[in-house]
């Protein structure tokens, strides 16, 4: 019986040894991969180790009891629990580690999978934009918390509803809905900006939404994905600075304008420093305003000198709307000295020079010459004229006035500078520069300028018996008749003392002679009377020469008097002609 002993007591200590060893090799893999049961099967893994343990007692306690009989076939039965107890516990060795560490792998994705997840919602519901997804018929199965707070709804209100059921414009939601189903269709991601109102506020906001397709991958159905970025305030943003682009631009518009017009009234008065007449200084004007008031129509007066009447002087425009000539009285502007207009938005005084029926906008501008009125500048256009307009009018105006008076002042310095201040005739020096040029203008064309040199006979002694005083009305009553005798192209001059000249352009030899003898006659009987005293009559002599091609000024002049002197030495009162004797 000592073989069968020994042998029940080794069978149950080995059996023993491997049901103690299994849980405590689990519980070291546990505790070695920090792997934890799951608390659904804790109650299913404490029995199964409980019951296990308890096996290990059993048998523990069967090696101090091996007194009793044992049958052979217990005997193999317990051989064998042994042996499967042995090498169970050999194989769960590698095995139980896998197995625990495969469950402690499971449980760290697990954790990771959580974590990610919890990432995931965190960056949804707390990130700074809209997230969302929808089924194929746009009903709403999730929404962040950025939606929540944006439009004040809780986290259930908006399930299962469509945009068109809770925005405020249902219109907007259609709209949304249908940028929802062209994602469905393409199956293509779809970037845009979608309009929405919020509750209570009239303003939109502006959303920039990528909506992407998407499968859902528990049931297959296909999804709607989108992320919504509120760019209102860049929006706005544009806006404001599409206004400033385009106030920037107005604005620059205006000071293009603004260049435009200093630059044609630059021009303006640089030309009108240039004229010579009172017609040229109107044309200017006119073309000046044309330009600057290329839509309005307008004409320059001036009234006249005997000051009864205002006269046109120069139009511009395509329609005439006031008189060409009318009384100072007519004119608003004349009668008090400032502009009248006269439109729809200002119902100024109507000036009785407009023509009826009268309509538009009609500006009167009145013109100052050394603060005395000349004129009146009439402006008429369709529209309205603009405060910015009107002013330029008034400097318009103002530099008319100006030039007007400056050409007035211009034409008395020239006439006392080229005249001759007891007779009103050329002077010398402006009959040798006038002398100058008809010569040029006589070899060009071919044709003969003649000249008179006259000198009054015995004049010395007529000044010595009447006086100064009456020597001075002879020559006036001289110079009068010489101007009354000549063509009005032809040129007397004063040539000093009792002397004068005639230049005579375009006349032949033989018409000279008849003239001047016919003016020496006249001379000859001239009346001269100082008072009601009856002067003694004068004569002159008279030289005449006429031009040759190449003859200077000088020798030309030379020529003339020298045929005058040989008058006066051959008995005076007498008119010769020049001859050259080298010839």
């Amino acid at each position: 019986m000592e073989p069968i002993h020994w042998n029940c007591t080794i069978a149950h200590g080995i059996t023993a040894f491997s049901y103690f060893g299994i849980p405590i090799l689990i519980g070291v893999f546990f505790a070695k991969t920090k792997a934890t049961i799951p608390s659904k099967f804790w109650l299913a893994f404490f029995l199964s180790g409980g019951f296990v343990l308890f096996c290990g007692f059993h048998h523990l306690l069967a090696v101090f009891d091996t007194h009793s009989a044992v049958s052979l076939l217990h005997l193999v039965v317990l051989d064998l629990m042994a042996f499967v107890s042995l090498c169970a516990l050999l194989s769960l060795m590698p095995t139980a580690y896998q197995i625990v560490e495969a469950i402690a792998k499971y449980q760290e994705d697990t954790r990771e999978l959580q974590r990610s997840q919890q990432m995931q919602r965190l960056f949804l519901n707390q990130g700074p934009f809209g997230a969302y997804i929808k089924d194929k018929q746009s009903r709403v199965l999730y929404y962040n918390q950025e939606l929540q707070s944006r439009f004040s709804v809780d986290s259930q209100e908006w399930l299962g509803k469509t945009d068109s059921e809770f925005l405020p414009d249902p219109e907007e939601g259609r709209r949304i809905m249908e940028n929802d189903q062209v994602v469905l269709k393409t199956q293509r991601p779809l970037k845009l900006i979608e309009e929405v109102k919020v509750a209570g506020n009239n303003q939109p906001c502006y959303w920039l939404s990528f909506k992407f397709p998407f499968s859902d991958g528990a049931t297959g159905d296909r999804r709607i994905g989108g992320i919504s970025i509120d760019i209102t305030e860049s929006i706005e943003a544009q806006r404001s600075l599409t206004d400033l682009n385009r106030q920037l631009e107005e604005k620059t518009l205006k000071l293009e304008a603004k260049k435009r017009e200093l630059i044609h009234l630059s021009d303006m008065a640089d030309m009108l420093y240039c004229c010579e007449s009172e017609d040229e200084v109107y044309k200017v004007v006119a073309l000046t305003c044309s330009k600057l008031f290329p839509c309005m129509s307008g004409c320059i007066y001036i009234i006249a000198n005997s000051k009864n009447y205002v006269q046109m002087n120069s139009f511009w425009g395509d329609k005439r709307t006031s008189k060409e000539v009318f009384s100072l009285s007519e004119c608003w502007a004349l009668r008090r000295g400032k502009f009248n207009l006269l439109s729809s938005g200002n119902s100024g005084l109507i000036c009785n020079h407009l023509i009826p029926p009268i309509s538009g906008i009609h500006l009167c501008v009145p013109l100052f010459g050394q603060s005395e009125l000349v004129g009146i500048l009439h402006i008429y256009a369709l529209e309205e004229i603009s405060p910015e307009e009107q002013q330029i009018t008034e400097i318009i105006a103002r530099t008319l006035g100006f030039a007007l008076n400056n050409l007035s002042i211009k034409k008395r310095l020239t006439h006392d500078n080229l005249r001759d201040g007891m007779t009103q005739l050329f002077n010398q020096s402006y009959t040798e520069t006038i002398m100058e040029q008809r010569l040029a203008e006589a070899e060009r064309s071919g044709e003969p300028l003649s000249v008179i040199f006259l000198d009054i006979d015995n004049f010395k002694s007529y000044n010595s018996r009447y006086g100064h005083v009456t020597a001075n009305i002879v020559i006036q009553g001289l110079a009068k008749l010489l101007l009354k005798s000549i063509r009005s192209f032809d040129i007397p001059c004063r040539w000093g003392g009792e002397e004068f000249v005639i230049v005579m352009p375009n006349m032949s030899l033989e018409t000279l002679r008849k003239r001047v003898e016919q003016l020496r006659l006249d001379v000859e009987q001239m009346q001269l009377r100082d008072g009601d005293q009856i002067l003694q009559g004068i004569t002159a002599s008279f030289g005449i020469a006429v031009s040759e091609p190449g003859i200077t000024v000088k020798d030309f002049l030379n020529r003339a008097n020298q045929a005058m002197l040989e008058a006066k030495r051959t008995g005076k009162n007498r008119v010769m002609e020049y001859v050259n004797r080298y010839n």
